[in-house]
């Protein structure tokens, strides 16, 4: 019986309460709130953990490489170095950035087969390159590369290089005859250092450390900042695959910046031992090696041009037709003026 009222008592209310005009302000505001909020939150949760699943820990079926172009292997101090190698004539050697690959030179191969050939490396831990238990440095890298030159036994070479792979062209470079010129696209090694350059590096250290040290949040700003390295429309998909790889590349990234601290890592002094012509192609819009900050240093080489791109990092990602136009018709220059 008390039952039957009870049911007769709400259903009464019921029908009381929707008769009454619609007001969705006074309709159980604090309800309706708390429901809102506590859904979002439920949602929030659950999409940090499909992050996790999908950055953090990926599934062993993705493989272990990071994207290369790299086709051919050469072993070098019990390491499987991987590169790719075409063409005949003029001796192009490339060199990639921290935490990047061959795959960085892919444009390159549009030059006429012919006249160049074209050899991509991909630095140790990087692209399809094996792991070494070294750290990461320009100097570590220069003693594999001229490993690889000898093994490969590559003559007149021109090497291009960007970042730290432009610094371990310099080291390369340093006394060396057997080398023709230079292509330098913003490389480490040339800043002036000064106060601010160990706290900038620490900054960047204790970034890239969030990602080693699995932060959820890490991807999202890692995305930012790839953001102002590759700032170009035309190395969107280049940047995507990069960002996509954040997790993996961070501790490689780790040790490459905590290179750029070591006093040997410092290239200037090496400048007056490099006595083959330089062509700097720097993008005008690195954030993160900054023209201003290496000019000096650029203005002490005997032999060199500057050609300055509104882009970030890599010319050959960001601006290719422009990069190979430039760097022909500087070969074509250079090469008269030789026989003259």
């Amino acid at each position: 019986m008390w039952h039957t009222k009870c049911i007769t008592r709400w259903q009464v209310s019921y029908r009381w309460i929707s008769s009454q005009p619609r007001n969705p302000q006074r309709f159980i505001p604090q309800t309706v709130s708390g429901h809102s909020k506590r859904k979002k939150m439920v949602i929030q949760m659950m999409f940090n953990f499909l992050k996790t699943l999908l950055f953090i820990f990926p599934m062993t079926t993705i493989a272990q490489t990071f994207p290369s172009i790299a086709d051919k292997y050469i072993d070098i101090e019990n390491l499987k170095i991987a590169y790719k190698d075409e063409g005949s004539g003029q001796v192009l050697l490339c060199l990639h950035a921290v935490g990047h690959s061959s795959k960085d030179f892919s444009t390159l191969y549009q030059l006429d087969s012919n006249k160049y050939r074209i050899i991509s490396l991909d630095f140790p831990g990087h692209g399809d390159s094996d792991k070494s238990t070294e750290n990461i440095s320009a100097t570590y890298f220069s003693s594999i590369v001229l490993k690889v030159i000898d093994s490969l036994k590559l003559k007149d070479l021109i090497i291009i290089g960007n970042s730290i792979g432009g610094a371990t062209a310099i080291r390369i470079a340093s006394n060396n005859p057997n080398i023709r010129n230079l292509v330098l696209a913003n490389p480490a090694g040339l800043d002036k250092k000064g106060w601010l350059a160990p706290l900038f590096l620490n900054y960047m250290i204790h970034f890239f450390q969030n990602g080693v040290d699995k932060k959820a949040n890490f991807q999202d700003k890692f995305s930012n900042y790839y953001k102002k390295v590759l700032t170009s429309d035309t190395a969107l998909d280049r940047k995507n695959e990069i960002v996509r790889d954040a997790y993996r590349i961070a501790p490689i990234l780790v040790q490459g910046w905590t290179s750029f601290k070591k006093d040997e890592e410092d290239l200037r002094s090496l400048i007056e031992t490099l006595n083959c012509p330089v062509l700097f192609t720097w993008g005008m819009n690195d954030k993160f090696v900054q023209f201003n900050r290496n000019k000096k240093a650029i203005e002490k080489f005997k032999n060199y041009k500057l050609i300055k791109y509104k882009i970030g990092h890599t010319p050959y990602i960001e601006c290719p037709d422009l990069f190979l136009k430039d760097f022909q018709e500087y070969l074509t220059n250079y090469n008269e003026n030789k026989k003259e």
